[in-house]
C-alpha cells in the first residue's frame, strides 16, 4: 500500500511538471499577440491622424486658393474697363482721356503684331474688357500703338503726311495761324500748319458745310492744350461727312513708333490725343 502511494504521489508532481510550461507558453503567447494587436492599434491610429491632417491642411489650401479667385474675380468685377485695361497693359502708352456722352466707356484691346489696338465703346451699361457682346457695337473711336520700326524714314512712310497747298484762299483763323482753302469736285478743304502738326478739314459744299468754324475752335483749343510733339511731323484729318468713328484721324511718330487715334468727333479726338501727354 506504501508503494503504491510514493507512486502515485510521482505521478502527479510529473503530470503537473509537465503542465506547468504549457501554461506559461500560453501566457506568453497572449501576451505577445496583445502587444502586437496594441502595436498596430497604434500604428494605425497615427496614420489616421496623419492623413486628417494631410486633409485638413489640402482642405485649407483649397479654401485659400478659392477665397483669392474669389477676390481677384469681385475686384475685377467693380473695375472700369478702362481699369482693367490699364492693369493688363501698365507699360504701354495709351490715351487717358476718352469723352463719351453715354454714362459707360466699354472697351476692347488686344495685342498685334506689332504693338497694341483698343476700340472704344460708349453705352448704358458697363461691361467688362473684351466683352462679347461688342463685337456686334459700333465704336466711337479707336487708338493703335505701333512699335518696333528700323527707322524714322519708316515711320514716315506709315503716316504718309500730306502737304499743305498754300495757293488756295488765306483764312484768319486766329492767333496768327493762317489757313488754306480751296474747293474741289464738291468739296472744300481747309489746311494749315502748328509746330510739326499738319491739319485738314475737309466739308461738302452739297451739304452746304463749312469747314472754317471748326478749324477756329480747334486753333483756340490747341492754344491752351498741348498735343504730342512729334519726332519729325504729325497730322490731324477731319472728314465732316463722315459719322462713323474714321471722321477724325490724328497720326503722329516718334523715331521707331507710331500713335494713331481715330474718332467719331473731332473735339473729343483731339482730348483723346492731349491726354496722352498726361501720363
Amino acid at each position: 500500500m506504501k508503494k503504491i502511494g510514493l507512486v502515485s504521489l510521482f505521478a502527479v508532481a510529473l503530470l503537473g511538471a509537465c503542465q506547468a510550461p504549457r501554461e506559461t507558453t500560453q501566457e506568453t503567447t497572449n501576451e505577445s499577440v496583445r502587444t502586437t494587436e496594441t502595436s498596430t492599434s497604434k500604428e494605425e491610429a497615427s496614420t489616421s491622424n496623419e492623413e486628417m491632417s494631410s486633409s485638413s491642411t489640402s482642405s485649407n489650401e483649397t479654401n485659400d486658393s478659392s477665397a483669392e479667385t474669389s477676390t481677384s474675380t469681385q475686384e475685377n468685377s467693380t473695375q472700369t474697363a478702362f481699369e482693367q485695361l490699364k492693369k493688363e497693359h501698365p507699360d504701354t502708352p495709351m490715351p487717358q482721356d476718352i469723352p463719351t456722352a453715354s454714362a459707360h466707356l466699354n472697351i476692347a484691346a488686344t495685342m498685334t503684331k506689332q504693338g497694341f489696338s483698343v476700340l472704344y465703346y460708349q453705352s448704358e451699361q458697363a461691361l467688362p474688357l473684351n466683352d462679347a457682346s461688342l463685337n456686334q457695337a459700333e465704336p466711337i473711336a479707336s487708338y493703335l500703338y505701333q512699335d518696333g520700326f528700323a527707322s524714322s524714314q519708316e515711320t514716315l512712310n506709315t503716316i504718309q503726311p500730306f502737304t499743305i497747298d498754300t495757293g488756295g484762299r488765306q483764312v484768319d483763323l486766329g492767333y496768327n495761324i493762317v489757313g488754306y482753302q480751296q474747293g474741289a469736285a464738291g468739296s472744300s478743304i481747309l489746311e494749315w500748319q502748328e509746330g510739326n502738326w499738319r491739319l485738314r478739314i475737309r466739308a461738302s459744299n452739297i451739304e452746304g458745310q463749312d469747314p472754317v468754324p471748326l478749324a477756329k475752335q480747334i486753333v483756340t483749343y490747341l492754344e491752351s492744350a498741348r498735343l504730342p510733339a512729334p519726332e519729325k511731323v504729325g497730322t490731324i484729318e477731319i472728314n465732316m461727312t463722315d459719322g462713323t468713328s474714321q471722321n477724325t484721324r490724328i497720326i503722329w511718330q516718334k523715331p521707331t513708333t507710331v500713335y494713331t487715334i481715330t474718332n467719331q468727333d473731332s473735339m473729343n479726338a483731339l482730348k483723346m490725343a492731349v491726354s496722352m501727354e498726361q501720363q
